[in-house]
């Protein structure tokens, strides 16, 4: 996947959230970076919603600072420094000025680095009642679905996830979705059973990490039927990011686990000519004090090729190597993320950025 230079900036926020002090001192990690308000109405007023962070690193967290990107967003922010393991939170409440679609940044300062972490909200502010195009914006015959890949975020082993779709039936025959081929970590429901005309419902999820031992970006294409024909050009998809479950685990006993440490996150290729192969080396460092385990090194982009360890052990260092080919690609500013699993409790997702410039 390539990026324009304007979502460099998003990139570098999710960056931040994985990026900890190595040695000493606070580290900030929220739950979520984004939240979608979705559509509401113009006279429910000022919307607010509150990111929770949590202090991963050693030491006590500071929140120094917080600013909106425009006056119509008004921040607020725990104002005593949270101490190690603690939890705080920041708040962002946008006044609607009018119909329209809205997307704001809130940065965070605080005594960490990297800082500032960008924060966003976004939503559509509409003067009638949300329409079910607004509602439900993926359509497949008669069907609309709120969305058709459906993102569980983060999942430590052993625990189980559940979500939704969300369905409406706009045609005048009873329909019945059911599924096959699921992965056996995968169970879906449809409630109710069979959608009349212009009923509504939900497709149950279910995502069992027990039942099956994966680990990384896990993407499961759903094989559909809609009463009882298989449906190929119905696309829905369930995914996942598959981390190590560390919940008995405290934040004074990370440094007496594996720890990661990057070099350089970003590599810059600066400026090539298309069909140039571009080698990229990153250096992981493992500092903590029990092997580290890289579970799984993953690109969206099929243009790059990655060699990297599976272990590495306490105080060696290692290489991931990406293998860029650039016969496809062509732009000013390209951005491309490469996702490391890793089992260091204080990061164990970490972002690398492979960018620069291809012409022809």
């Amino acid at each position: 996947m390539k990026l324009p230079c304007f979502a460099v900036a998003g990139i570098m926020a999710l960056m931040s959230l994985t990026l900890v002090a190595q040695e000493r001192g606070p580290a900030i990690s929220f739950e979520k970076t984004t939240h979608d308000f979705g559509a509401f109405l113009q006279k429910a007023g000022p919307q607010t919603y509150r990111f929770i962070f949590t202090n991963t690193g050693n030491e006590a967290l500071i929140i120094q600072k917080v600013t909106a990107s425009c006056g119509c967003t008004t921040p607020a922010w725990s104002k005593e420094p949270v101490p190690a393991g603690g939890q705080g939170f920041v708040e962002a409440t946008y006044v609607p000025s009018g119909a329209m679609p809205f997307d704001k940044t809130v940065s965070v300062y605080a005594n960490c680095k990297p800082s500032p972490i960008i924060l966003r909200i976004k939503g559509q502010v509409v003067v009638e009642p949300p329409s079910i195009e607004q509602l439900y914006p993926e359509t497949f015959g008669t069907l609309r679905f709120n969305v058709k890949d459906l993102s569980l975020a983060r999942i430590a082993q052993g625990i189980v996830r559940v979500d939704s779709f969300k369905i409406v039936n706009k045609g005048d025959t009873p329909v019945k979705l059911t599924f096959s081929k699921l992965p056996k970590y995968l169970s879906i429901e449809q409630i109710p059973t069979e959608l009349k005309q212009d009923e509504k419902g939900i497709l149950l999820v279910k995502w069992n990490t027990v039942t099956s031992k994966l680990w990384g970006l896990v993407k499961a294409p759903l094989t559909v039927a809609l009463n009882g024909k298989t449906q190929p050009e119905l696309n829905l998809s369930v995914s996942a990011m598959i981390i190590d479950n560390f919940d008995n685990l405290k934040s004074a006993d990370y440094p007496n686990e594996a720890g990661i440490q990057v070099s350089n996150v970003v590599y810059n290729f600066r400026n090539v000519k298309q069909g140039t192969k571009v080698t990229a080396d990153y250096e992981i460092t493992n500092t903590g004090k029990k092997p580290l385990l890289i579970r799984q090194v993953s690109a969206d982009c099929p243009c790059i090729r990655i060699n990297a360890p599976t272990s590495i052990q306490p105080g060696d260092k290692a290489m991931v190597t990406l293998q860029f080919d650039t016969a496809k690609e062509e732009g000013i500013d390209l951005v491309y993320p490469v996702t490391l699993v890793s089992n260091a409790p204080a990061q164990p997702v970490t972002t690398l950025l492979l960018t620069g410039t291809v012409e022809k």
